[in-house]
């Protein structure tokens, strides 16, 4: 985690508003990296010959969705107060940034669904460092 556990802060109220707004920044980011890599999965998964392969990059793009999905519940549940979160540091933020710059190019340069989902997980892990992100189902 970014920080330490008396850093966590319990809900939105708690945080200084440029706490709140390095969260929600680094949130929308992950977010945009998870959407573009879902994009370009789907897109590869088109136009993939190999049957396999295709059942491959589809089973990789449900489980990016179900991420984003565990995200955005991540980020209702911060503001609603259920769970805590460590400010993230401007550098942090920065380094999410970049891989969501990053995300976007790969979709345009045509990536590999590996350089695809490296970048993705490459952005989850960062937000896990402020936030924890609960499965669907955890409790």
């Amino acid at each position: 985690m970014n920080g330490t556990a008396a850093d966590a802060i319990d809900n939105a109220e708690d945080a200084s508003e440029s706490e709140v707004t390095r969260y929600e920044k680094a949130f929308r980011e992950t977010r945009r990296v998870l959407d573009e890599s879902i994009k370009r999965l789907a897109i590869l998964k088109e136009f993939e010959i190999d049957s396999a392969r295709r059942d491959q990059i589809a089973l990789k793009k449900l489980e990016l969705e179900t991420s984003r999905s565990d995200l955005v519940r991540a980020n209702i549940a911060f503001h609603t107060g259920k769970v805590t979160m460590n400010p993230p540091s401007p550098e942090l933020v920065s380094e999410i940034i970049e891989l969501s710059t990053k995300s976007v190019k790969l979709t345009v340069e045509r990536a590999t669904a590996a350089a695809v989902l490296k970048l993705a997980t490459s952005a989850l892990t960062k937000f896990a460092q402020i936030q924890q992100i609960q499965k669907i189902g955890d409790s």
